[in-house]
């Protein structure tokens, strides 16, 4: 039994012996052994040092090329108040200027408010001017969501300029000016950005365009420039809108169809488009086929001239030193021969751009004839009386006053005249003229269309005039 034990005892101690070996190979020629821990020491390094060398290279290249700052995009509230919604969901009410940041901003108006969103590069040289890059006016009852503005951080990025809205809903002029060397888009989604239903819209010069969106229906008017649109869910199939055409999307069957139905009357009214220097063309200081003028013998006289004003081009109205007595500064366009046709056109409107600086009367004077700024059409009638000629007359104003001397509405008015704010930009858009003169009285032949200024000291630029006609026997004729 005691030799058994002694065996067992000797196998035991050889088993421990062998097994004591193997790890001491194990430790010494494994995965333990310095030379392959210095070697994995060593790729470790190296992949790290590649890793850092890559990451640093992406990251400059990143920066150089890709990296971007804000575009400067200020609120200007133009009448009323607007509605403000920020990333913390709570709205606000402005009235006068809001500085929106890149952070997601709903604004919302109501049918007596108009807003305009100026987009600004503030890229250039230290004491210079900020060129207006574009401008997005929220007409009444519109709701629009506003992402970002950028730019690339260098002029010698490839990226454009982008200006991006979502979930709009109601109606928006957009005029673009600024697009020079750098590339430029703006995207206007009818939807949220996170899903791919809507129509998205995009233009990328310089332009001006009017976008109404409702329930189940898109209308896109060009007026001047490049502008498209697709819808979201297949980007590749885009719709362009030439000139002077209006593209119309149905939502629900996804139908689109073009008109050309719509007409600027006023080929030379889009100041804003214009170079300053287009006035010396036809007149010192005017607007190339507009004639302007003052009233014969005012004291003092005013002026009147083409500038670049807050960005934009236009018409200057101006008369100050204290004037005390009325005077007036006005700019027409007459039509040749007997004027222009209107009896065939289902519509027949004003659209107008302009900023009311300063006036010193309240209201438009005693008469209500004597506002900052007056719209006027001379036209001869269809079924003429023993006078056949007759006016629509419309005027803009923004200072109140305290008594109750002074009027918003003039003799020959058909409305009363337009509250707006100072030192902003308005658009005014007249709705259809013919639905709004009574029949009797409806235009034949538009002989003259006329804007000015009229008070005692005043100053006013207008940036845009156009006479908007829309024709339905032209898509019917073309089988639209």
């Amino acid at each position: 039994m005691s030799t058994q034990k002694l065996d067992i005892t000797q196998q035991a101690e050889q088993i421990i012996q062998a097994a004591s070996s193997q790890d001491l190979d194990y430790d010494f020629g494994g995965a333990h052994s310095p030379e392959r821990t210095a070697w994995i020491v060593l790729l470790c390094a190296f992949a790290l040092f590649c890793t850092m060398t890559l990451t640093a290279a992406f990251g400059v290249w990143h920066y150089l090329f890709r990296s971007t700052v804000p575009i400067s995009a200020m609120l200007h509230v133009s009448k009323g108040t607007v509605g403000i919604t920020g990333a913390d969901l709570r709205e606000t009410v402005e009235r006068n200027r809001e500085d929106l940041t890149n952070t997601a901003t709903s604004v919302s108006t109501d049918s007596l408010s108009q807003a305009t969103i100026q987009f600004r590069d503030d890229a250039g040289a230290e004491g210079e001017a900020t060129k207006l890059l574009a401008a997005v006016t929220l007409q009444g009852n519109t709701f629009v969501t506003f992402n970002h503005a950028i730019r690339p951080r260098f002029d010698w990025s490839r990226d454009p300029q982008r200006v991006q809205f979502s979930r709009l809903s109601g109606q928006l002029d957009v005029i673009v000016t600024g697009v020079d060397s750098l590339p430029f888009v703006m995207d206007i989604y009818s939807d949220d950005l996170n899903t791919d239903k809507g129509v998205h819209v995009q233009s990328k010069s310089n332009g001006r365009y009017r976008l109404s969106v409702s329930e189940d229906e898109i209308r896109l008017l060009n007026l001047a420039g490049e502008v498209s649109a697709f819808f979201g869910d297949d980007p590749n199939l885009r719709n362009p809108v030439a000139p002077g055409n209006e593209l119309v999307i149905r939502i629900g069957n996804r139908s689109v169809r073009t008109l050309d139905d719509t007409t600027n009357l006023l080929l030379t009214g889009d100041f804003s488009l214009q170079s300053a220097s287009i006035g010396q063309m036809y007149a010192p200081g005017e607007p190339l086929n507009w004639n302007c003028s003052r009233l014969p013998g005012q004291s003092p006289p005013g002026s009147f001239s083409v500038i670049d004003f807050d960005g934009r081009v236009g018409v200057n109205l101006q008369r100050y030193n204290n004037a005390a007595s009325h005077g007036e500064i006005s700019c027409i366009h007459e039509f040749e021969g007997e004027g222009l046709d209107v009896r065939t056109l289902d519509s027949l409107s004003v659209l107008a751009t302009f900023s009311l600086n300063f006036q010193s009367l309240s209201l438009c004077g005693k008469a209500g004839s004597e506002c900052p700024l007056m719209l006027h059409i001379m036209y001869t009638m269809e079924n003429p009386p023993l006078n056949s000629r007759s006016d629509w007359f419309r005027g803009f104003y923004y200072e109140e006053q305290a008594s109750g001397t002074h009027k918003k509405i003039c003799a020959s008015c058909l409305q009363e005249h337009v509250d707006t704010n100072p030192t902003v930009w308005h658009t005014f858009d007249s709705g259809n003229l013919l639905n709004l003169i009574a029949e009797d009285r409806r235009p034949a032949f538009i002989n003259a269309i006329r804007f000015y200024a009229s008070g005692h000291q005043f100053d006013t630029v207008v940036s845009e005039m156009m006479l908007l006609a829309v024709d339905s026997s032209i898509a019917a004729a073309s089988g639209q």
